[in-house]
């Protein structure tokens, strides 16, 4: 949370460059840092996509993410993660009333075959950000 905190500081990548109405992405540890960027500043971000994500802590509380979509891909044999964190983390998105959807891949950590990161990705992307 810390390095999240200071990320987005006044001093702070996200803040000094203005950057507003970005969708988090991240895989991995780069997941649990979205999940704490989007709890920090949600004002900043439409949505997110967390792969493999991990919850920040067991009693964690978002603050209202009124209706923000948010992809969850995890993986079923994840070898890093323990099975039930990726549905801790949509259900704490969920009580901020974020909009989950969350898909769990007969894969490991690593990227699913075929692509289905990807597959999975794309449409929810197009559906929730239409060009």
């Amino acid at each position: 949370m810390a390095l999240a905190r200071e990320s987005i500081s006044a001093n702070g990548f996200v803040l000094a460059c203005g950057l507003k109405d970005m969708l988090v992405v991240g895989y991995s540890s780069g997941a649990i840092f979205g999940t704490a960027l989007l709890a920090l500043a949600p004002e900043n971000f439409v949505g997110a996509i967390l792969l493999r994500p991990q919850p920040i802590s067991d009693d964690f509380t978002f603050p209202e993410l009124s209706g923000k979509p948010v992809l969850i891909i995890s993986g079923l044999r994840d070898n890093r993660r323990e099975p039930q964190h990726a549905s801790q983390v949509a259900e704490q998105l969920i009580a901020a009333i974020a909009v989950v959807t969350h898909h769990a891949l007969d894969s490991g950590h690593g990227w699913a075959a075929n692509d289905d990161d990807l597959v999975l990705a794309r449409p929810w992307m197009d559906e929730n950000f239409p060009t």
